[in-house]
């Protein structure tokens, strides 16, 4: 058992901190020199909005996105409406600019069907992927396009920024975003990066494929199918959308829930990525398999830690304990300002995230279609 509570130790510590050390290591080695000039004139560029009840805010995101600094008769925004039952459709219709399109489907399909109906409906050689809830910067749209200059740019995410992160469990998921984003620039330093921020990412058009309806994730199924084509998946942290946190854990529970889920379902489809000689086999591995198996590993350091000698025994489970007991106290008191409780509390929900994934994607109760949690 002593051999086990060192392992699992280890496999943690690489996770968490020796992964991302590395990362930043191999970044600070290589640099970042995939920058390049627009040789020629600027592209056309579709912003596609696949949305489902969004009344309240879809009419927001249209006018930031027309207002965008990018040349207006470059720039065409489609809507695609997946059934919505509120007044999604009616207000988005009501914004008028010759260069917006807004669909509305009768039936619900779900998010991944939504996307490949608006991806038959452009032909601009760079598409924008965003959602709805979530707000452009002005030059969120040309900060993205400048990456495609690179020709082997296949696409480049955006950065998610998060607002209103006053209390509790928020503050702490602010600090976890900073800590996936950090890794996504490095990521992006030495290649590519795995995954791609949902509300905010841009495609070339002619290497998106339609994916399986059943698809839990586009923004990582999608970066995933560029790469399996050689290109790179860049980071552009100054591509911004904004989003306002999730203030429950409950919420993030099931939002991550979803994702880690996601995360199961992209391995088994593109397990080819994982071996030998994949351009970022590295990279999925210790970002996305890894991260699920931490909470047995954190099983096997408890149970281990039992097999440890004397005092050293008993400080490694008391402090284990008191982790977690700080953990389910801040549950208990409804989520605390404090970050002493919060950071235990953040920690346990997303490695409980991760063990919930495993089971709602073998059991197959995950649904295709939208859930809202914000």
């Amino acid at each position: 058992m002593i051999v086990v509570f060192f392992v699992s130790l280890i496999f943690v510590g690489y996770t968490y901190i020796g992964y991302p050390f590395l990362l930043w290591l191999s970044a600070r080695l290589k640099g970042d020199g995939r920058h390049h000039p627009w040789r020629s004139g600027l592209p056309r560029v579709a912003v596609v909005i696949p949305a489902y009840n969004e009344q309240s805010v879809i009419a927001e995101k249209l006018r930031l996105v027309l207002a965008s600094r990018y040349p207006a008769d470059l720039l065409r925004v489609v809507v695609v409406s997946d059934g919505s039952s509120d007044d999604t459709l009616a207000r988005a219709k009501a914004i008028v600019d010759p260069r917006l399109l807004v669909i509305g489907k009768t039936t619900r399909s779900g998010k991944m069907a939504t996307v490949n109906y608006a991806m038959s409906l452009v032909e601009e050689p760079i598409v924008i992927m965003t959602d709805a809830g979530e707000m452009f910067d002005e030059d969120t749209v040309p900060r993205l396009v400048a990456r495609f200059a690179d020709p082997l740019m296949g696409a480049v995410s955006g950065e998610l920024g998060l607002v209103s992160l006053q209390t509790g469990f928020s503050r702490t998921l602010g600090f976890y975003w900073r800590y996936e984003k950090a890794m996504r620039s490095w990521e992006a330093d030495i290649g590519s990066v795995v995954g791609v921020t949902g509300p905010v990412y841009a495609i070339r058009r002619e290497l998106f494929r339609p994916m399986p309806i059943d698809t839990i994730l586009d923004d990582l199924a999608i970066p995933l199918e560029v790469i399996s084509q050689g290109y790179l998946v860049g980071y552009e942290r100054r591509a911004f959308a904004f989003e306002r946190a999730t203030q429950t854990s409950g919420h993030e529970f099931v939002r991550k829930r979803r994702t880690l889920a996601g995360n199961y379902q992209a391995i088994a489809r593109y397990w080819r990525l994982l071996l030998p000689g994949s351009p970022i086999a590295w990279q999925f591995w210790s970002h996305k398999v890894f991260r699920l198996l931490v909470p047995y590993a954190l099983v096997g350091i408890l149970a281990g830690s039992f097999a440890l000698p004397g005092l050293t025994r008993l400080l490694v489970v008391a402090a284990q304990l008191g982790f977690y007991g700080l953990a389910a106290f801040a549950a208990l008191s409804r989520g605390s300002k404090r970050p002493w409780l919060t950071v235990p509390y953040t920690f346990c929900v997303l490695n409980g995230a991760a063990v919930a994934g495993s089971y709602y994607y073998l059991s197959g109760r995950l649904t295709v279609r939208w859930e809202k949690v914000k």
